[in-house]
């Protein structure tokens, strides 16, 4: 086994564990078995909404982008972001199509898996939900704004204009991990739009999770775990960083009932650090944490990665 290898025998190990964890939320005794270092994190005390993450690998952009570049007057209503869809309550479906779901229907609903509502039509799933806020958030950053400043630069703007990321999609062979998991319908988690920073390991991704949190159940799910070891371990081994000491990667997850949060994701090739936010709400657009999240995807790359000196 080479000095490169030996690094990161933990995260193939952890690699495996994750794989097998059975429980969708698991307990911080159990993250704490893993190797995994996780805590939540509050806002700065900044006034500004950033996360008191320590030490800190990304730095959100500074400005209330959605409020400096409108959108552009030539923009059509249908180019236009779609706004997060209501969601909708067993009964709702009720009273919406009275044949299909009789009386006495929903308690019956309410009270079976996921997986054994499969002759409903339920519409709404929470992958389907959590990929309802990365298009929002995506569409944010692609639609044309109007750019006006005191520099004299006018005219059509794209939020994408603003950041240093390049899509990354390694090449991977049959050995390596992926960055998906199906479980027949619905999805299970997904990776979706996930962007390295020049010549850096720093790396930001959206993962999208088919699991509803609870008042109870708010931890880290085994989906964010399996698709940030997933992602982490193509990471390492990709050839311009294997011999980085720090393997930084932020992440905005998403899942049902258009939840999401921001963990950043650290391996120094001994241990897992993750640090995360609460679980905001999406739900209404007006206390929906978008302006945050917008300046997340678009955040600086900051921190030391030094190299590892192994041979």
């Amino acid at each position: 086994m080479t000095g490169i290898q030996a690094q990161h025998a933990f995260l193939r190990s952890l690699f495996q564990q994750v794989r097998d964890l059975e429980p969708d939320f698991p307990s911080s005794d159990e993250i704490r078995r893993l190797g995994i270092r996780a805590c939540e994190v509050s806002p700065a005390d900044t006034n500004d909404g950033t996360l008191e993450f320590e030490p800190c690998y990304f730095k959100p952009h500074p400005d209330k982008l959605l409020e400096i570049y409108p959108f552009h007057p030539d923009v059509e209503p249908d180019e236009y972001p779609v706004p997060i869809s209501p969601v909708r309550s067993v009964q709702d479906l009720m009273n919406e199509w009275p044949t299909i779901y009789p009386p006495g229907v929903a308690p019956i609903l309410e009270n079976l898996r996921w997986t054994e509502r499969s002759s409903y039509e339920l519409d709404r799933i929470a992958f389907d939900q959590g990929q309802e806020i990365e298009d929002l958030i995506d569409s944010h950053l692609g639609v044309l704004r109007e750019r006006t400043s005191a520099d004299g630069l006018n005219g059509e703007f794209e939020l994408n204009e603003l950041r240093d990321q390049e899509w990354w999609d390694p090449d991977r062979t049959e050995e390596d991990p992926v960055t998906m998991e199906y479980f027949g319908q619905p999805k299970v988690w997904r990776v979706v739009n996930h962007d390295r920073y020049t010549g850096l390991p720093h790396s930001v991704m959206s993962c999208l999770a088919d699991i509803y949190p609870t008042e109870t159940n708010q931890g880290l799910t085994t989906h964010e775990l399996r698709a940030i070891v997933n992602t982490m371990s193509l990471r390492v081994n990709h050839k311009p960083f294997r011999r980085c000491h720090i393997h930084p990667i932020l992440v905005l997850s998403f899942m049902g009932d258009h939840k999401g949060r921001i963990i950043q994701a650290s391996y120094d090739g001994k241990g897992l650090t993750l640090q995360y936010s609460q679980l905001w709400s999406f739900a209404n657009p007006s206390t929906a944490p978008l302006e945050l999240f917008v300046r997340y995807r678009l955040s600086e790359p900051i921190g030391g990665v030094r190299t590892l000196s192994i041979r």
